[in-house]
């Protein structure tokens, strides 16, 4: 169960095979924490989905954007298009033009996946906040890059 969480989540074989067992250690190191036995198979899924998205993120953010480098303005591609270097730099340039507190919702949300209560707990902030932010963040970005 946990591998096939992790090859959702994971860029290789390695990564796949280290983010399963990382995922199946933190299903033992917190086995006293399951309450009901009988939610046993449902509870592993829980922990092993969110150790292996954890995982998945923390190796992401180690590594560099790139393989070739670590410059967010190059995308990785054999022939790139010219345009797309310049909508990726607008894009990141009206990312950048959004307040830190919606650009880091919206990240959060739509660039790692978290769900609202995931980001609520990482930002401390309500979820109406967090939603509030994400629907402000989107108008704008919209009317930026259509406008």
């Amino acid at each position: 169960m946990a591998k096939q969480v992790a090859r959702r989540w994971a860029s290789d074989g390695a990564d796949v095979e280290d983010l399963s067992q990382e995922a199946l250690l933190r299903a033992v190191e917190s086995f006293s924490a399951l309450r009901d036995p009988a939610a046993l198979v449902g509870w592993l899924k829980v922990v092993a989905k969110r150790s292996v998205t954890r995982g998945a993120r923390s190796a992401r953010r180690k590594r560099p954007l790139l393989l070739g480098g670590s410059d967010p303005e190059v995308l990785p591609a054999h022939e790139p298009l010219p345009d797309v270097h310049v909508d990726v730099r607008r894009l990141l340039a009206t990312l950048d033009g959004l307040p830190e507190e919606e650009r880091r919702c919206l990240w959060l949300r739509r660039g790692e996946g978290l769900r609202i209560d995931e980001i609520a707990k990482e930002t401390s902030l309500s979820p109406s906040t967090i939603q509030r932010r994400l629907n402000v963040a989107e108008r704008r970005l919209v009317k930026r890059l259509l406008g």
